[in-house]
């Protein structure tokens, strides 16, 4: 590998290791413990697989792979280069060029987007910090479900003020878990939530992805 090339990359893993570190240091004392597995062996990773497998890539992912990010998004937002925005827009919306399709190819890893061309280094460090902007970088790992700081907060939102009903039926938790949740509320942490019986991964998803909307109704 060149030899630049590969002090970029060494220099880009320190960016966003500083970057995740400060921002579970300055997030811990509201969302509770923070999984080990959010800092892993990120300095360790093989230099091909940048971000791979840590917090900051999934927040890249998630980034890359929403139908609103666009090519206008990327340049203006992210400050990503035309050329390349195009062709990250591309790879995603598959040969029709339009997203939500049968041909569609998300990113499943960083490594494939680093392939795409004219991304390098430079660019997966402003898509790095943009997905951090946007609060797309996960935060909190629970029964291995991941939830970024926005997440945590909705669905803390949801699980002390939402009713047994609206638990039960529009969040789709097992009765046994909404019943749980209503007799142990409030929580302070999702920690508190993951701990009560009947609460696993099934239900920490489902109020993962309900409380977004539940919030959005509420406003």
């Amino acid at each position: 590998m060149n030899y630049f090339v590969r002090v970029a990359r060494l220099l880009l893993k320190a960016t966003l290791s500083l970057s995740i570190l400060s921002l579970v240091i300055g997030c811990g004392a509201s969302s509770g413990e923070v999984s080990d597995s959010l800092l892993g062996s990120y300095l360790d990773e093989p230099d091909n697989q940048i971000l791979v497998s840590h917090s900051v890539g999934a927040g890249v992912l998630a980034l890359v792979n929403d139908p609103l990010t666009d090519v206008a998004f990327l340049k203006s937002e992210c400050l990503i280069d035309l050329d390349a925005a195009e062709r990250i827009v591309a790879h995603r919306q598959g040969p029709d060029a339009i997203d939500g399709t049968a041909d569609d190819d998300m990113f499943d890893s960083i490594t494939e987007l680093d392939d795409v061309g004219l991304v390098g280094e430079q660019t997966l460090l402003l898509l790095g910090e943009a997905a951090e902007r946007l609060g797309l970088i996960p935060v909190l790992e629970l029964e291995g479900i991941p939830f970024t700081q926005d997440e945590i907060d909705n669905t803390l939102e949801l699980i002390n003020s939402a009713s047994f009903e609206v638990l039960d039926v529009d969040a789709a938790l097992d009765v046994r878990a909404a019943q749980s949740l209503v007799y142990g509320r409030p929580f302070e942490n999702l920690l508190e939530v993951a701990e009560r019986p009947f609460v696993g991964p099934s239900a920490l998803t489902s109020l993962k992805w309900f409380a977004s909307s539940w919030i959005d109704s509420l406003e």
